[in-house]
């Protein structure tokens, strides 16, 4: 005989605020709800990590209660009580979800998860990095290679410790394609992807799967750019505005980061 409601919420490795993008990384602290009517279906613990390579699921959390109303309310409880360190999850859209007036008319929310404004108010807060002058800085002339072009750069900051790029007269990495650069802040466009200025910037951490542009081509905003795969998903690439493509330093197969370069695109020449 079945009798009572039961909920369940599946915590994903996700950001809903930037359209549900997957959010890999390391758990830190972890720390599941309990108590009557609650159950936790996962195999994850402090210092596990979610991959970039796999399905973004962290666990399935479940309720059970004599009817909707205090499942939900018992739901509301576990997912406060959820603790997941330092790794977005889906923790804050849920608990969002189950508080709203659609969820209590036992309607469907479908309006709100397409709601690019309403998503947004779910943003985790911004991670607090060290204070500039806390970190020693240097300044350094560099040689660096970009679309087939050589570029001389001075560089005012911390000591660089990556390859693809070598001082200025020096011989070996110099000469190598450079890894994807990092930009310094990166905001979310219209499109969900990260833009600041002429710079196009991966929303996510991933693999490129396809590139569907070439240096010097001219882009419409919206227009496809690229495709990165992470999480078993595929999540296009679009131009945040209009103009030429000058710099495209990736390629099919290499591995991207939250932040990294993948465009610039400066305004069309003039006529």
């Amino acid at each position: 005989m079945l009798r009572g409601h039961a909920i369940e919420c599946r915590i994903n490795a996700e950001d809903a605020s930037r359209n549900f993008a997957p959010a890999p990384g390391r758990i830190t602290s972890y720390r599941e709800p309990t108590g009557p009517g609650v159950r936790v279906d996962s195999g994850v613990g402090p210092g596990s990590e979610v991959s970039p390579m796999y399905d973004p699921m962290i666990g399935k959390l479940i309720v059970w209660d004599a009817d909707r109303e205090q499942a939900t309310r018992r739901m509301i409880r576990a997912l406060g009580e959820y603790e997941i360190g330092e790794l977005k999850t889906l923790l804050p859209f849920h608990e969002a979800i189950l508080k709203t007036e659609q969820w209590a008319n036992a309607e469907t929310c479908r309006d709100l998860i397409e709601d690019p404004a309403w998503l947004k108010t779910l943003a985790f807060p911004p991670s607090e990095t060290p204070a500039d002058s806390e970190a020693p800085k240097v300044e350094q002339d560099y040689t660096v290679e970009v679309s087939g072009k050589r570029f001389e750069v001075k560089v005012i900051g911390a000591p660089a410790s990556g390859a693809g790029a070598a001082p200025a007269g020096g011989q070996g990495a110099a000469a190598a394609r450079p890894a994807p650069r990092r930009a310094t802040r990166a905001s979310m466009g219209p499109s969900g992807n990260g833009a600041s200025g002429d710079t196009l910037t991966a929303p996510l951490q991933g693999t490129v799967f396809k590139v569907v542009v070439q240096s010097g081509a001219t882009v419409q905003e919206g227009d496809l750019i690229c495709v990165i795969e992470a999480m078993k998903m595929e999540n296009e690439i679009t131009a945040h505005k209009t103009g030429v493509i000058s710099e495209l330093p990736v390629t099919v197969g290499a591995s991207v980061q939250l932040g990294d370069l993948l465009a610039v695109i400066t305004a069309p020449p003039a006529d």
